[in-house]
């Protein structure tokens, strides 16, 4: 039997976009009813989206549904191991949640099996515009071009630090010193935590921290992360990490901080560039070693100080 892991680890699917170009709209509602999940002959389910009714059977559902999130029903009890599985999008926010038997309670997260196998990622799929990639040409100075197919698995990925130096970061840190890419939620504990963490290595001039904002974690505080990381790439370079303690303070962007015109192009980009190098949550970090190799890892490893020790100048 498989064992199976719910991450606590968020993964935000974005829609396929154009560098800066809006966002896609949702796919409309078919028109013909709705019909129960049926598997294909090669065993992966066709997503459902679900009306009305669907969602007030279940007081979970009508949760999910309450800030105006569409949703599908992904998978089955099968590949799903037991549990309801169900996409939601509202606007820019994408989240997976697993239902328990009941329908009275909801995990938010992405399956993997023992094996590192995404669960989450293979029904979600056949929704279009929710698995992006971007294809990478080494060398070219244009914006990366989304794809269609499957985004890098964690680990090793030879252009990973070339795409976060085309991303829209803060800098913390002495300049010159070894830079280490932090994506963050600006909101996210982890991602606070990891700031923390890096404190002393940035304050004894070890690491210049690249700070890119994205927003995942909407669902968990009301909407709030979007506008915060607006606000911190409303600034300059420099000025971020300022915003980002103000915003660790307030819990919420400060008041004080107008975001400019193009801090909406710039998370959504930032989150494309996130699916490049292999995000599944906040905070992830980029590095390029000695030997000129770019690493991507979830959250900080237990020994800190071998990374930095291992993370080119």
């Amino acid at each position: 039997m498989r064992h199976i892991l719910l991450a606590t680890s968020v993964v935000l699917f974005p829609q396929l976009a154009s560098a800066g170009q809006c966002q896609t709209p949702p796919p409309m509602e078919p028109s013909a009813p709705p019909v129960k999940i049926v598997a294909t002959s090669e065993g992966t389910t066709i997503p459902r989206l679900l009306k009305a009714e669907d969602i007030n059977q279940s007081p979970a559902l009508r949760r999910i549904a309450s800030n105006g999130a569409t949703i599908w029903e992904i998978g089955d009890s099968m590949s799903n191991h037991g549990l309801r599985g169900v996409f939601a999008r509202n606007g820019q926010t994408f989240r997976t949640f697993y239902l328990t038997p009941d329908l009275q309670a909801e995990v938010g997260g992405v399956m993997w099996d023992a094996e590192g196998h995404n669960i989450t990622r293979d029904t979600v799929s056949m929704i279009p515009g929710v698995i992006p990639t971007v294809k990478w040409d080494a060398g070219h100075t244009n914006p990366p071009k989304v794809v269609s197919g499957q985004p890098p698995a964690e680990g090793t990925h030879a252009d990973a630090a070339k795409v976060m130096a085309s991303a829209s970061f803060g800098l913390y840190g002495h300049a010159g010193a070894p830079r280490l890419y932090m994506i963050v939620d600006p909101l996210c504990p982890w991602s606070i935590r990891a700031l923390q963490s890096l404190q002393s290595y940035v304050d004894n001039g070890k690491l210049e921290l690249a700070i890119v904002p994205i927003a995942i974690n909407d669902y968990e505080n009301n909407h709030a992360s979007t506008p915060a990381a607006q606000a911190m790439l409303s600034i300059g370079q420099r000025q971020m990490i300022g915003v980002w303690r103000q915003i660790i303070a307030l819990n919420h962007a400060p008041d004080d901080v107008s975001l400019t015109e193009t801090s909406g192009a710039s998370l959504q980009l930032n989150l494309q560039k996130a699916h490049t190098v292999g995000l599944r949550g906040t905070p992830t970090i980029v590095w390029l070693d000695k030997s000129g190799v770019s690493h991507t890892q979830s959250g900080l490893p237990d020994n800190v100080d071998a990374l930095i020790e291992g993370v080119a100048r």
